[in-house]
């Protein structure tokens, strides 16, 4: 989650498709064109000087359209600058788009608009915001297993659940969970995605700031093979340089066996090669990658959570990053998972977050549609990583990553809640 000029953007959208000329696609000329005019913008706001920085935020919007952060920038800071023609048509795009800014943002506008116009957008957000899909809490883990992040399943139906404040991973037996493996004892400092492989766990790590005792640029990071029946650690791939501008996040085996792994501070895309990490996808690009998976005819998907969805050519070691529809965004994308012959991202860079289900052009150079398959389905907090499962899809709904400060500490008059984990119905 980014908060610049202290304004959160909010997004939520219903099913939406496009027709292939109705595709934007965002070249690499663009973004950077976007990045510079929105640098710009930012010195500009804390300059004081709103006019200028509204004028640079339209730049960066006008080469990326689709992007909710800079369409917030530009309502913000027009409605600021007395522009009232301008915000109330940013808002409108945002309503039109199933979007809902953040409390500052909608006050801003509603300052600037009649009554009758602040009303009829007050009320567009609110049916934005309202609840989608049915989602069953089977399991709450313990308050005391903080901040989980990862989860797997095995052939029989046993989950596994790691853990970013409390370092372990989990075992749901019949009594409850059990920890398996513990990541002091072998200095992997927290533990992040996670997959089953033929009987053997794989699962990420790296030190964070959340992670207890965490030391800036200290520690490891890489994936390490468990033996998911004793915990016993049975091999270790780590990237030299420890933590320093590098954090392995999430996993993926494909249909062949091959195993890759998403670094979202490096942007990088390693895969296993023998006993090392080969980089197997660099772009200068990337942004964060995060969750990465394989669809049933062999397309090889990443999430970046600032950019949206990569396309990575296992042939040819080419990354491109997918054109989407125009009124969608895929910003805010954690955990991607194949699921029952579609691909399912977790969404937790927008508010109310959301499940969606996303469907890909014949070539998979794009997004064809995208349907919200639930939202505003917990007050846990984030949603993060999923599994597929043959009785369903499951998820952590509710991984209270906002809760937690520098060193794994709660945050000042924050308790630690019972996280939720989730089947969708």
């Amino acid at each position: 989650m980014k908060h610049i000029l202290g304004i959160f953007i909010c997004v939520t959208l219903a099913a939406l498709s496009a027709a292939a000329s109705d595709m934007f696609l965002e070249t690499e000329e663009a973004y950077e064109a976007s990045q510079a005019a929105r640098n710009k913008g930012v010195e500009a706001f804390r300059a004081g000087d709103m006019e200028k920085a509204l004028g640079h935020m339209e730049e960066a919007l006008k080469h990326r359209p689709n992007n909710p952060l800079l369409l917030g920038y530009v309502a913000y800071l027009a409605a600021e600058t007395d522009n009232a023609v301008r915000a109330e048509e940013a808002a409108r795009q945002y309503a039109a788009m199933g979007i809902v800014p953040a409390d500052g943002i909608k006050l801003s506008v509603a300052n600037r608009l009649n009554a009758d116009a602040a009303r009829n957008l007050t009320d567009q957000f609110a049916a934005n915001k309202t609840p989608v899909g049915t989602p069953l809490t089977r399991f709450l883990l313990p308050e005391d297993i903080e901040l989980v992040e990862g989860i797997a399943a095995d052939t029989n139906g046993t989950f596994y659940f790691g853990s970013v404040v409390s370092g372990g991973i989990y075992r749901m037996d019949a009594t409850g969970p059990t920890k398996i493996a513990e990541a002091k004892q072998h200095e992997f400092g927290s533990f992040f995605g996670m997959v089953i492989h033929k009987g053997d766990l794989y699962a990420t790590f790296a030190s964070i700031d959340q992670t207890p005792g965490y030391i800036e640029g200290e520690g490891q990071t890489g994936v390490a093979k468990i033996n998911p029946k004793t915990g016993n650690v049975e091999q270790v791939w780590a990237l030299p340089g420890g933590t320093e501008g590098q954090q392995i996040a999430d996993v993926t085996i494909t249909n062949d066996g091959a195993i890759f792994v998403t670094d979202a501070s490096g942007k990088k895309v390693y895969q296993i090669t023998g006993d090392t990490l080969f980089p197997a996808f660099a772009h200068s690009g990337f942004g964060s990658p995060q969750g990465i998976a394989e669809t049933a005819n062999g397309h090889l998907v990443m999430a970046d959570y600032s950019r949206g969805l990569w396309l990575l050519n296992r042939e040819t070691g080419k990354a491109s990053l997918m054109g989407v529809p125009q009124n969608i965004t895929l910003h805010g994308i954690d955990g991607l998972v194949w699921h029952d012959g579609k691909l399912i991202a977790l969404q937790n860079g927008v508010s109310p977050h959301r499940i969606l289900e996303i469907n890909l052009t014949d070539d998979a150079s794009g997004v064809a549609s995208v349907s919200v398959l639930a939202r505003s389905f917990t007050e846990y907090g984030e949603p993060t990583l999923g599994v597929s499962t043959p009785d369903g899809f499951y998820f952590v709904a509710g991984s209270q990553w906002p809760s937690y400060d520098k060193g794994g500490v709660l945050k000042e008059g924050v308790e630690a809640k019972p996280t939720p984990i989730m089947k969708l119905n």
